[in-house]
């Protein structure tokens, strides 16, 4: 089976540093291409939140789209100098995607710092029209998703509409195999810094976002709870989206206790959440 091959090289190439690692990665990924996804509505009237922790204003500009040239390093579905919009969508609402894309971007999360604060930048962004996203989601990733979560709908529309995939079984059963393999891939934990462990999904995202709008994933950071993500590139951004507002959030962490407070709070409230005397006791984190 072609797509069995191509995963075994790429598993194989993913744990080993070899000469040419990443030349091999792409060409093996290219393989696979053109590739039909199966899809899920990212539906108009939904909120994106997206965070960034470098924001020079509270504007637009300082959350679209990077510019190509500042795009350095593999991301979760992005490679070098290639820009691409990232978001999170809550399963109850416009916080519980707050705190996806939050976490996506904190230091203090992805490092597993004990403890400390950290100020991060949030923005609302409103789908302006429906978009039909290309599916990175499959029962058998996350597989103990909560019944009447976003992640289980994904999943059941997954197994929903597999058997139309193809009327030949065999490339049904291959389409899974592949589809379980970058659903891992894009589901994985990465320590921060360790942006090689992004390159099998990015190659994959980068070849999928030249002819789809978006893609929607579970996100790592938190399990598959809360809600998802979502990739989207330029011009889907250009055409579906609308920014709404931007704020600057902090987050608390000590003793394994983080808070995310929203709006006006009270230190000391805060403070007693967490089990210590002072929050001056955390060291911001840049």
């Amino acid at each position: 089976m072609h797509y069995l091959k191509v995963i075994d090289k790429l598993k194989y190439l993913n744990d080993n540093d070899v000469p040419g690692r990443k030349e091999q990665m792409q060409h093996l990924v290219d393989t696979v291409f053109p590739l039909k996804w199966l899809h899920h509505p990212l539906k108009a009237r939904t909120v994106i939140s997206r965070c960034r922790k470098d924001a020079p204003n509270l504007n637009q500009e300082s959350f679209g789209c990077k510019k190509a040239k500042d795009v350095k390093n593999f991301q979760r579905a992005s490679i070098p100098y290639k820009s691409v919009f990232y978001g999170s969508v809550g399963d109850n609402g416009v916080e519980d995607g707050d705190i996806i894309a939050l976490l996506e971007t904190s230091k203090i999360h992805r490092n597993s710092i004990e403890k400390g604060r950290e100020q991060i930048a949030v923005s609302h962004w409103l789908v302006t029209k429906d978009i039909d996203m290309a599916l990175i989601c499959h029962d058998r990733v996350f597989a103990d998703a909560k019944r009447g979560s976003t992640l289980n709908a994904m999943q059941q529309n997954y197994l929903r509409k597999l058997p139309e995939y193809d009327k030949d079984f065999n490339v049904i059963r291959e389409f899974d195999i592949l589809a379980e393999f970058v659903s891992g891939q894009f589901a994985k934990r990465v320590q921060e810094g360790d942006n090689s462990q992004y390159m099998i999904s990015a190659f994959f995202a980068h070849n999928s976002l030249l002819t789809e709008p978006g893609m929607i994933y579970p996100s790592a950071q938190v399990d598959g709870k809360l809600g998802f993500n979502v990739v989207l590139n330029p011009q889907t951004v250009k055409n579906n989206l609308c920014f709404l507002e931007a704020e600057w959030r902090v987050l608390y962490k000590a003793k394994n206790y983080m808070q995310i407070p929203v709006g006006e709070y009270d230190e000391k409230q805060i403070a007693k959440w967490l089990e210590i005397d002072d929050l001056n006791e955390l060291e911001w984190i840049e």
